[in-house]
């Protein structure tokens, strides 16, 4: 009876879970008139009203450059002239926000949508800690997020050279912390923005890339929803501190509504190039002083630092835990066919190595636990999904972890019935026991396949595993 209800459970939950992804598959789905993230749209035409963009003044080119791409080459400015691109400005060792920017980033790169409507956009990932990421730690890191290594590249080099590109090209933050602020991943405080820059090289766009609005709209002009921005003539415009120096300041124009009667012109932040500014600490959104993004690590931030701290040999056991809970799962099966059939020696043997198997599995579960906790210092990923995703997730986790408890002293058991030849106590015993085993060796499966595999549209925090 119970085997019965817990099977109900996961089934209908599946079911509203696959009902629920469809409906959001089909209004994400590919096409020129398809909406972005549920938000519906349609391509900008002549004379509509366009949405807010983020632009920077002054708009210039940006200094020349030329950097060490982690696969050995190097990439300058003119190499990317006549090619819109997307640059970011991350750390290999940062705990904080790096991980979601990049993981962002990598959205973006792997839109289909993306690649079919501007086939030509380059992904530039900076690092601000060039000191620690040399060519070598920067090609290990960059492998986490599998690129196309001709559409998404990583450069490093001299701190100054990258310091003065980013401050002084990019107009944003970025600062070695030092002293009581340098702690283990926060070694550098560093502006969260995405920068788009058009095939001129002049940064033409800002986007926030700890927030998921700002993220939809980079990915609408990428996709050609919305109209790619223009350079602002800055003629006559410029700013200084009290003391002579240039400022870099960063607007936000917004178009009006058609019932609205004036334009909002937003000033969100002054940033002084020369350091004089304290510069927002790396777990800070953005230095515009919206919100704190890393109160809590995402689960995509908290996965990402596992998948570059965890030795290879370990990130091999999940899969291969997921594939001994479904032989264990076909080897049931098998047994209680071969019993039905009154074929007790075969019986036997597929129940006997259904343990074994289950053995194994045990075994590579808690050698994979051990390595999270001495190379992390975790105990399990995050499930990425959230809203019915994240309580579907969780039912079907919780009695799985708390039934596999029970499987090994009730499995045990079972066989030492079996081999005393009660048979009467075997039998009984082994219709409590077979849906349990059953029921933990699928959902051990359904669990891999969800934490592992989930389409991270979305990263909130969840139960850990």
């Amino acid at each position: 009876m119970w085997g019965s209800f817990l099977w109900a459970a996961v089934i209908a939950g599946l079911v509203v879970l696959s009902q629920n992804t469809s409906s959001t598959e089909t209004a994400d789905g590919p096409g020129d008139d398809a909406p972005i993230n549920g938000t519906a749209s349609a391509p900008i035409k002549p004379g509509e009203q366009k949405s807010s963009v983020r632009i920077s003044f002054p708009a210039k080119t940006l200094p020349d450059f030329e950097l060490q791409e982690c696969m050995g080459d190097n990439l300058g400015l003119k190499d990317l002239k006549g090619k819109r691109w997307v640059a970011s400005f991350v750390f290999t060792r940062c705990t904080g926000t790096c991980p979601t920017i990049t993981k962002a980033v990598m959205d973006l790169h792997n839109d289909k949508r993306i690649a079919e409507n501007a086939a030509d956009v380059t992904f530039v990932s900076f690092t601000v800690d060039p000191d620690f990421d040399d060519v070598d730690i920067l090609k290990t890191y960059s492998e986490i997020w599998s690129p196309d290594r001709e559409r998404w590249k990583f450069l490093t080099g001299s701190q100054q050279h990258i310091y003065e590109l980013i401050v002084k090209g990019f107009g944003l933050v970025v600062k070695e912390n030092l002293g009581d602020d340098r702690r283990a991943g926060f070694e550098v405080a560093h502006s969260n923005r995405v920068v788009l820059v058009n095939e001129d090289g002049i940064p033409v766009g800002t986007f926030l890339g700890t927030r998921e609005e700002d993220m939809v709209k980079l990915r609408r002009i990428l996709t050609g929803h919305d109209e790619f921005p223009q350079p602002v003539s800055t003629s006559g415009l410029s700013f200084s501190s009290t003391d002579g120096n240039p400022l870099q300041i960063q607007f936000e124009l917004q178009a009006t509504d058609a019932d609205q009667s004036e334009t909002k012109e937003e000033i969100p932040s002054v940033e002084e190039p020369d350091g004089g500014s304290n510069p927002p600490s790396v777990d800070q959104e953005d230095e515009d002083g919206d919100s704190t993004a890393a109160t809590s690590v995402s689960a995509a931030a908290h996965n990402a630092k596992i998948d570059q701290r965890l030795p290879s040999w370990a990130k091999r056991l999940p899969p291969a835990n997921a594939s001994l809970n479904t032989l264990a799962a076909i080897l049931l099966i098998c047994g209680l066919i071969a019993i039905r059939n009154r074929r007790e020696q075969v019986h036997r043997n597929f129940m006997v190595s259904a343990f074994l198997t289950s053995v194994v599995f045990l075994a590579c579960y808690l050698a994979y636990h051990y390595a999270l906790g001495k190379y992390t210092g975790e105990h399990g990923k995050r499930f990425p999904g959230h809203g019915i995703a994240s309580v579907v997730y969780q039912l079907i986790l919780w009695p799985h972890i708390l039934l596999a408890a029970c499987v090994p002293v009730l499995a045990i058991r079972v066989f030492q019935h079996a081999f005393a030849d009660r048979r009467a106590a075997h039998r009984k015993l082994a219709k409590i026991t077979f849906p349990i085993w059953m029921f933990v060796s699928t959902t051990g499966v359904i669990i891999y396949g969800m934490l592992y595999h989930w389409p991270m549209a979305a990263a909130a925090p969840a139960v850990n595993r």
